[in-house]
């Protein structure tokens, strides 16, 4: 699904009536209640990528002071770093970077927050169980807590914990009741 196409979906679902040129055009249109409703989806699509599924990515870094730039990098945490031969490196955190205190090549495996999402592209979702629904979901709450409508907001809190608690439980494990052998 496009990024308009779910602002279009919250935007009828609040009743807010926008007009359909908004959603045909390739890029964001200068509206009041669009720009809140893209900042709410920036904030629920970030969250998804902090707390509930996050793509692993693993790359190799240099320090040449004992330092290791992350700049470059879209670094949501470190899962781990270790050396060429597979020890596992200490570090600390600092301003954009990680502080390893040596000099090295270091194997990093990080996980990445998401990249901006145009208006006219295909929202790329961390992981396959969370939907666009959980995603309205998360906007409604999002837009409903900015204009202050708390009873609302509350009512698709629970639609968005219960949809995120669904997606995030493993369907696939049994339980057995505990037998005995004898």
């Amino acid at each position: 699904m496009k990024l308009k196409e779910l602002i279009q979906k919250c935007s009828e679902l609040l009743g807010l009536e926008l007009s359909r040129s908004y959603f045909q055009a390739t890029s964001q249109p200068q509206n009041t209640y669009i720009d809140k409703l893209v900042a709410c989806f920036d904030s629920v699509y970030e969250e998804l990528f902090r707390d509930y599924a996050s793509p692993l990515r693993r790359t190799v870094v240099q320090s040449a002071d004992g330092v290791v730039d992350l700049s470059g990098l879209r670094l949501n945490k470190v899962v781990s770093l270790t050396d060429g031969e597979g020890r596992d490196v200490p570090f600390r955190y600092s301003d954009n970077a990680l502080s390893v205190g040596r000099q090295g090549s270091f194997n990093l495996c990080y996980s990445r927050l998401p990249d901006d999402v145009a208006w006219d592209e295909e929202i790329k979702l961390p992981a396959p169980y969370l939907s666009d629904r959980l995603l309205t979901y998360g906007i409604m709450r999002e837009y409903l807590c900015t204009v202050g409508d708390w009873s609302a907001a509350g009512m698709w809190d629970e639609r968005y914990r219960t949809a995120i608690t669904a997606a995030c439980s493993k369907t696939t494990s049994m339980r057995l009741p505990v037998g005995r052998w004898w």
